[in-house]
């Protein structure tokens, strides 16, 4: 594989050139389905900070704006953020950050609910944006992770022509090796929903709450 850094700078090309037409070509609103399906899973109330990794042009985000205290985007491309900002039109409650999903650019605990939708299959290191993923959300925070799974002889099919046609493309995984990064990480309640005949899952789990501490003899 090439190197990470590589690798990401080929995807953030590829999304760069993308984010002018994203949620209008059929691709991306195939994906918005999806993601709506993932963003229902979160279940989130007026009370919640939420995050979207990997944010493309920010259609999440706008969907919870307003349902929610605080709704944030990050994504790898500068076009993709600007484009998302374009289509908020400085809509409170929506904000947008360009960031590494390996490097989250965010403080410990600043999140209680976080989505990740058909962007997994571009990080180089995914054990390490689920740790980030962790970091930044609080005890008893959510996590849904959603994208294509290599379950199927179709997605297995599809993953390999896209390691071979698209630079920025890494490799789907089985719907177990997300749930088994997420059990690393330490999340817990850990679930997965396929869709499409098993070809993509949705993955959630939950950050344990901050164990209680109680005086000696209590």
């Amino acid at each position: 594989m090439a190197a990470p850094d590589s690798v990401k700078r080929r995807s953030q090309a590829h999304f760069d050139r993308w984010a002018r037409r994203y949620e209008r070509d059929p691709v991306s609103r195939f994906i918005a389905g999806a993601q709506a399906r993932a963003l229902q899973a979160l279940r989130l109330t007026s009370s919640d900070r939420f995050l979207d990794v990997g944010c493309g042009t920010g259609a999440a985000v706008r969907r919870a704006a307003g349902r929610v205290e605080r709704a944030a985007g990050v994504d790898l491309s500068e076009a993709m953020v600007a484009r998302a900002r374009e289509l908020a039109g400085g809509g409170a409650g929506a904000e947008f950050v360009v960031g590494d999903s390996e490097r989250l650019p965010f403080a410990d605990g600043e999140f209680t609910a976080l989505l990740c939708t058909t962007s997994f299959h571009h990080y180089p290191h995914p054990e390490t944006a689920v740790a980030e993923m962790a970091r930044v959300l609080e005890p008893g925070g959510r996590v849904a992770i959603a994208d294509g799974a290599a379950d199927r002889t179709a997605t297995r099919i599809l993953d390999a022509l896209l390691r071979r046609f698209q630079p920025s493309h890494v490799g789907f995984h089985p719907a177990a090796e997300v749930e088994r990064f997420l059990a690393a990480a330490g999340f817990e309640g850990i679930a997965s929903r396929r869709l499409w005949g098993g070809g993509y899952a949705i993955v959630t789990g939950r950050r344990p709450q901050a164990a209680s501490h109680h005086p000696p003899g209590l």
